[in-house]
């Protein structure tokens, strides 16, 4: 069972530190498998427009790339992957920025020449599992020096995977979830309001019993 921090403070207002909530779901019951911090590590990361690419010589497996990152200026930057084309929009990594996994982005020199940052793959980003290549945005959608973060729509978030065992049949939904750990930190519970379009005509569901079903989707 999946749990977004987001999802559950439609519930209910909570503010305990993601650490704190996991171990709360964990004393309740639905013990915490796995925990991602989603969009964490970002900062830092803006989207750049291909220049140039440039083939050394002297290197097979790498190629370096002069970027745009916002600035006017060009910037270059060595990388592994070939799968981007001069005009295209990326996302790089700017020297002094902390990636998802903790690696920091230092100036570095080869083959005679500095890379100033990292182009990244979603792998990297932290966003998919692709490294075969880095992540190419479509056209339009950011200008350069935009932060990735705000160019993809993406918020901080945390998701919990749980483990939820047979006799728990009110864990199986993130509303199950919310009512129980909003009880143990003492907050009002409420369920959202949802606006449903109902569709009449014909072959459509007609509920006999609403005590029994109070809505009926296809």
């Amino acid at each position: 069972m999946k749990v977004l921090l987001s999802w559950l403070r439609d519930f209910a207002p909570f503010d305990a530190p993601p650490e704190q909530i996991g171990h709360d779901l964990s004393l309740l019951g639905t013990p915490v498998e796995e925990v991602t911090h989603l969009g964490r590590g970002l900062d830092g990361i803006v989207v750049a427009r291909v220049l140039d690419l440039v083939r050394h010589p002297d290197a097979k497996k790498i190629q370096r790339v002069l970027v745009d990152a916002g600035d006017g200026e060009a910037t270059g930057v060595w990388c592994g992957a070939f799968n981007m084309q001069v005009g295209d929009l990326v996302p790089l990594a700017t020297v002094g920025t902390t990636m998802p996994n903790g690696m920091e982005i230092g100036r570095r020199k080869i083959l005679g020449e500095y890379s100033d940052g990292m182009l990244c793959s979603t792998r990297e980003l932290e966003l998919g599992d692709d490294h075969g290549g880095i992540l190419v945005l479509p056209e339009g959608s950011a200008e350069p020096g935009t932060p990735v973060k705000e160019a993809l729509g993406i918020e901080t978030d945390v998701l919990w995977d749980l483990e939820v065992n047979p006799n728990r049949p009110d864990a199986m939904s993130v509303a199950g979830i919310a009512r129980d750990l909003a009880a143990r930190h003492g907050l009002p519970f409420t369920l959202p309001s949802y606006d449903v379009e109902v569709v009449d005509g014909a072959g459509a569901i007609r509920v006999s019993d609403p005590d029994l079903c109070g809505r009926f989707t296809t």
